[in-house]
């Protein structure tokens, strides 16, 4: 049970990263974009009428990349665990 707790601590710091490293990008983008008014007033006529800001994932994406998450990093715990006892040689014949 042990390894089941630890598989889901490894998949919410995996998901947490994510977040925070795309929320970072984000921010340092909006600081330091400077729009070029004078090139956008020339193309006035190309510009749309509407603006789309980017779009939503489903909510069971993010389940399922989570569980997927969980189980790599479960399986990962054990080939370490595994990989662990033999190399210090305590593993039992």
């Amino acid at each position: 049970m042990k390894i089941v707790w630890q598989s889901l601590l490894g998949a919410a710091v995996i998901h947490i990263l994510y977040f925070a490293a795309a929320m970072s990008v984000g921010y340092i983008k909006t600081i330091t974009y400077k729009p070029n008014f004078s090139a956008a007033w020339e193309n006035a006529e190309s510009l749309p009428s509407a603006v789309a800001f980017g779009s939503a994932t489903s909510p069971l994406w993010y389940g399922g990349t989570f569980l997927a998450a969980a189980i790599a990093s479960g399986l990962l715990l054990v080939v370490y665990k595994k990989l662990a006892t033999q190399s210090l040689g305590t593993e039992k014949l």
